[in-house]
């Protein structure tokens, strides 16, 4: 049994994360050996997430202080929450595809993405969405085509003219 004390620091330990979280994401892990989580624990911790594993009812009690009213059957059986601190569609695509690849003892139950709470459906449509950096990267890529295309339009008559020349003076030699 926890004691009052140990509850109130765990409290606080969760009231911390869900502050801090730009994202939760609710899983089952029903049967799954510590040594296959330990690489999806690196890999989040590579994407600012954390995969943490508290009391359901303890969960239940910081959202309900917050105002959020999750699905009841989201908080049922083995629950781990994956939180997202920076870049939430990292984390989500992360978690999606583990999702994939461990079926039969992995599974996302629900999340919440700022105020909205989201289904598993939610969450696979999210994990679809380029990340932040992707969407700088294409950006970027977008700006600088037509400055390219630019300078090879610009290079283009001066080339033509440089051919022209030099078959004139090739002509006069």
């Amino acid at each position: 049994m926890i004691t009052k004390e140990k509850k109130g620091i765990m409290l606080s330990e969760i009231e911390k994360r869900v502050d801090e979280s730009k994202i939760m994401i609710f899983t089952s892990f029903n049967e799954l050996p510590v040594k296959e989580l330990a690489p999806l624990r690196r890999e989040l911790k590579v994407k600012k997430g954390e995969f943490k594993v508290f009391k359901n009812t303890l969960i239940k009690k910081i959202l309900d202080k917050k105002g959020i009213n999750l699905n009841n059957n989201i908080l049922e059986g083995p629950t781990a929450v994956v939180f997202g601190y920076e870049d939430p569609f990292k984390v989500v695509k992360l978690i999606s595809d583990y999702q994939r690849t461990h079926r039969k003892n992995f599974s996302i139950k629900g999340g919440i993405f700022g105020e909205s709470i989201l289904a598993f459906n939610d969450l696979i449509s999210l994990s679809s969405i380029n990340s932040v950096e992707e969407v700088y990267g294409n950006l970027a890529y977008s700006l600088k085509s037509p400055l390219i295309r630019m300078v090879f339009a610009l290079k283009s008559p001066l080339s033509r003219l440089i051919n022209v020349l030099n078959e004139i003076k090739s002509k006069r030699e």
